[in-house]
């Protein structure tokens, strides 16, 4: 599926429950302003910009499976996946080829890609509050722009308010536990901190590259789980 550059497309991805919306007129996709935190924990109370419909949180989640859809990187981009959403802007995605891959560079500035990229999506326990979401190829995104990631947790709640944290998993196996540790980046990097809307249910941070990611009640207060 190739998205047009200069009509607003919304598009679905036949059968696998995943939304794409594409606007070359410039979606707002900033982060939220974070709110005070409630604990010392990495997990902050803030208000979520996207609140998902009642119908989408019937869904709980899409069905477990591998997804794939191609995107145009050059403009602003949401993907819908049952009530959780990916928001990536335009020219966000570091060029795949050249700009390097792996912790030391997170934060370095980089070109963007140009050529259509094809997302590849892995959903394991969409139906639990543990929900976990794999991307493929392995990328980074230009450290000046906000790529947000927001997952719908219906049992959040405030009395254990600072244990709702998304972990990144640097490598997953086929079974969904995680092979080298899922870390909390909050720990080394404050712009990663994880926030939640209890209002919305949505537990909500921004991420900095791929490639999995899932929703965890226990804090990951050493930085591993």
């Amino acid at each position: 599926m190739k998205i047009s550059k200069r009509v607003r497309v919304l598009a679905v991805i036949l059968g696998s429950g995943i939304v794409v919306a594409s606007s070359a007129c410039g979606t707002d996709v900033t982060a939220p302003t974070p709110a005070v935190p409630l604990t010392t924990s990495q997990t902050t109370e803030a208000r979520s910009r996207f609140v998902p419909s009642e119908a989408s949180k019937a869904l709980i989640g899409v069905t477990d499976g591998v997804y794939s859809v191609t995107f145009n990187p050059a403009v602003d981009q949401v993907f819908a996946l049952g009530p959780n959403r990916l928001e990536i802007p335009a020219n966000a995605v570091c060029n795949l080829t050249t700009s390097g891959y792996g912790s030391a560079y997170w934060n370095r500035p980089c070109s963007p890609e140009t050529k259509p990229v094809t997302l590849v999506v892995t959903v394991k326990n969409a139906s639990s509050s543990n929900p976990q979401v794999d991307f493929q190829p392995a990328m980074r995104f230009n450290p000046n722009t906000t790529v947000s990631l927001y997952f719908y947790v219906r049992d959040v709640s405030k009395k254990k308010a600072k244990d709702w944290t998304i972990l990144y998993c640097p490598v997953l196996t086929t079974s969904g536990k995680d092979s080298n540790g899922c870390v909390n980046e909050a720990f080394t990097d404050r712009d990663l901190t994880s926030y939640v809307d209890f209002k919305a249910s949505v537990l909500f941070r921004r991420i900095k590259h791929f490639s999995a990611y899932k929703v965890t009640d226990n804090g990951g207060y050493f930085g591993t789980e």
